[in-house]
């Protein structure tokens, strides 16, 4: 039985939650207060629980076909697009050489959503849009003051992105880079089980933006609709893929690393556990604390160690546990909220073995 994380969440859920790291939650605070006189500080990288797995790392995507109202959308690059995400010390050359504009817009109620720009390593993307008010008002939500995000989310969502792929996982956010203009930004990421096919078009739904009001006790629809957008999802292999097959020791088991790959934004770890992992079932679709207790045992240390001596400890918490013939398959995968240039990475740590990245 295949066991996520987060107990098998739906998408439209998980797209509901604000999730983003405390670095990444300073950086958006700090860009949106008014005195940007002030340096920016140094982030670290950390993996945010956002996605799961990743592959065959990616250049993803992007001949783009607009639909819906006949909107087209303004091309941007892939690191204009992603700037408020990763921030202006990114690496935008690595941004713009795995990542590709969309562009692809539709109208609906006054709101035009683009999809500007796709960060794809074949099992992980980040989305990133623009969302603008043709009358030229600002959006009536709030930003929460503990992350700076905004406290807005979509009643619907659906994409078939990874639609031969199995055990989504992701999450969403809302910002606002400037908040002068008409317009705000929405971040959808999501991560697979399994690598998804590519060279097919990729179909966007998203309905109703729908604002949390009075410290989260009421909602209310700010923008009234459906959008659709469509565009050609394509990618090349750029991952790094380390040797695999080493015996390790997961919560005093046996375990061997079956594939170790890493990208610039993101990773995915598979090892197989001597032993089953036990999963009592859940009542009302409520994870029991066995569950947690359960990933827990089965987890292995995870480090990516950088050649500066910086050592990047991966929570390992985004992922599947899939129990069968006496053994558990362990898949560990996530994205990091910084770019990560490889060149810039000694090693990885799994369990007690560490492999050198050549």
């Amino acid at each position: 039985m295949n066991r996520e994380y987060n107990d098998n969440k739906m998408y439209n859920s998980a797209l509901d939650e604000l999730r983003f790291s405390e670095e990444a939650k300073s950086r958006m605070v700090d860009r949106l207060m008014a005195a940007a006189e002030q340096p920016e500080q140094p982030v670290a990288i950390h993996c945010v629980r956002r996605f799961p797995r990743i592959a065959a790392v990616g250049v993803a995507a992007a001949l783009v076909l607009s639909i819906g109202a006949g909107a087209t959308g303004v091309f941007k690059s892939a690191s204009d697009a992603f700037a408020g995400v990763f921030g202006p010390t990114a690496d935008t050359e690595i941004i713009d050489q795995i990542g590709r504009p969309i562009g692809a817009s539709d109208t609906a109620g006054g709101v035009t959503v683009t999809a500007d720009a796709i960060l794809f390593d074949g099992y992980n993307y980040l989305i990133s849009y623009t969302l603008e008010k043709e009358d030229g008002s600002a959006f009536d939500c709030t930003k929460n003051p503990d992350t700076g995000l905004l406290n807005v989310y979509w009643n619907r969502a659906d994409s078939n992105i990874g639609l031969n792929a199995q055990g989504a996982i992701g999450s969403s956010y809302f910002y606002d880079e400037n908040p002068n203009d008409n317009a705000i930004q929405y971040v959808e990421t999501m991560s697979y089980t399994d690598a998804v096919t590519t060279g097919g078009t990729a179909k966007i739904m998203l309905g109703d933006l729908t604002a949390v009001t009075d410290n989260g006790a009421e909602t209310k629809t700010i923008a009234d609709g459906t959008w659709h957008l469509k565009f050609k999802l394509e990618a090349d292999n750029s991952a790094v893929e380390l040797p695999a097959g080493q015996s390790i020791q997961v919560g005093g088991k046996t375990a061997t690393i079956n594939k170790v790959l890493l990208s610039p934004i993101g990773y995915n770890f598979v090892y197989t556990v001597d032993g089953k992992a036990p999963f009592e079932n859940a009542e009302s679709g409520q994870e029991p604390a066995s569950h947690r207790d359960t990933w827990d045992a089965f987890s292995a240390k995870l480090l990516i160690n950088k050649k500066d001596g910086t050592v990047i400890d991966l929570p390992g918490n985004g992922g599947s546990m899939d129990s069968h013939d006496g053994n558990t398959v362990c898949t560990r995968q996530g994205t990091f909220d910084t770019i990560l240039p490889l060149d810039e990475v000694a090693s990885v740590t799994i369990g007690d073995t560490t492999i050198p990245v050549k």
